[in-house]
C-alpha cells in the first residue's frame, strides 16, 4: 500500500503549498527545471539549520523540497509564491510542453487548483471545485463518487455536497493518475532541499519584437552574463486568439544587450548563512 495523495489536504497549515509531480525524470533534474543551480541540493539537516538561522523560510529565497515517489515520478514541494515568479515561466514550460506533469496549488485562501498535462498536452484541470473537462474519465468519477454535478457550462461540486471535501478529490485524482507522495518524509521535511530563486534578478526593459507583449528571461537559474535570453511571455502558449498557433516566437538571443534589461543581485540571498562544513 502507498501513501497516495489524499493526505495532503492542509499540508503545512496556514502556509499553503505548491506540489509539482513530473513523470520520467529525477528529483535533481526537476530542481534544475524549476530554477535551481547545478550541484546545490542540500541535505535535510543543512536546510533546517539555514531556516533556523534565518528565523523562518519566509526570510529566505524560495526553497523547494524534492524527492522521488518510487513509482517513476519526481516531485517538488514549494511555497505558493514560487509558481508565480516570472523566471519560472520559461523553464517550467519545457516540462509542460513535453512531459506528464501534475501541479497542485493551495494558497489556503481559495479551493486548491489542480492542473494536468499528459505527454505535453492538456489533460485535466480543476479550479474552484469546477472543471470544463466534462467528458474526462476523472470528471465522470467525481460525478459518480464525490457529489459533483453536471451544469450547463461546467461540472462542479454540488452546493449540498455535505461532507465531501478536497480530500475526496485528491484520493480520486491520485488513483486516476497513479500518484503517491511519501507522507512522513514530507511532513518531517526529511528530504533534499534546494533554492530555486535566481541569485540575479533580471527585469526586461523591452517588449516583444513580434507581438509587443512582455518579455521574460529564459535560461538557467544562475543567470550570469550570457546565460539567458529574453523570450515573449506567450512563448509556447498555444491556442490563444490573436497569437501564433504554436506560441509567439519573439525573442532576443543571448547575450542580451545591457540596455534591454535591468539586472541586480537578489537581496534575499544575503540572509543565507551556510552552516560550517556544508
Amino acid at each position: 500500500m502507498t501513501d497516495g495523495i489524499a493526505w495532503i489536504d492542509g499540508l503545512f497549515d496556514l502556509m499553503g503549498f505548491s506540489i509539482t509531480l513530473v513523470e520520467g525524470i529525477g528529483p535533481e533534474e526537476l530542481a534544475l527545471r524549476l530554477g535551481a543551480r547545478p550541484g546545490t541540493l542540500m541535505d535535510a539537516d543543512t536546510a533546517a539549520e539555514l531556516v533556523d538561522r534565518a528565523r523562518g523560510p519566509w526570510n529566505l529565497p524560495d526553497l523547494a523540497m524534492v524527492g522521488d515517489t518510487g513509482t517513476g515520478w519526481a516531485f517538488a514541494v514549494e511555497p505558493t509564491g514560487a509558481t508565480h515568479r516570472s523566471d519560472r515561466l520559461g523553464p517550467g514550460r519545457d516540462l509542460w510542453a513535453t512531459h506528464t506533469v501534475v501541479t497542485i496549488w493551495d494558497s489556503t485562501q481559495d479551493p486548491p487548483m489542480i492542473h494536468v498535462n499528459v505527454d505535453g498536452r492538456h489533460d485535466w484541470t480543476l479550479t474552484e471545485f469546477r472543471t470544463d473537462d466534462r467528458d474526462h474519465p476523472l470528471t465522470r468519477r467525481l460525478v459518480a463518487e464525490a457529489r459533483f454535478v453536471d451544469a450547463p457550462h461546467t461540472v462542479h461540486l454540488a452546493d449540498d455536497a455535505g461532507d465531501v471535501t478536497i480530500t475526496d478529490v485528491y484520493r480520486i485524482v491520485g488513483d486516476h493518475y497513479g500518484l503517491t507522495l511519501p507522507r512522513q518524509a514530507i511532513l518531517d521535511r526529511r528530504l533534499p532541499h534546494v533554492f530555486t530563486e535566481p541569485r540575479v534578478l533580471v527585469r526586461p526593459r523591452v517588449t516583444c519584437p513580434v507581438c509587443g507583449a512582455h518579455m521574460m528571461p529564459y535560461g538557467g537559474g544562475s543567470w550570469g552574463p550570457g546565460e539567458y535570453r529574453l523570450v515573449c511571455s506567450f512563448y509556447r502558449i498555444t491556442g490563444l486568439p490573436d497569437r501564433p498557433p504554436q506560441g509567439c516566437p519573439g525573442e532576443i538571443a543571448a547575450p542580451v544587450p545591457a540596455d534591454a534589461v535591468e539586472v541586480r543581485p537578489n537581496d534575499r540571498y544575503a540572509k543565507v548563512a551556510v552552516p560550517e562544513g556544508s
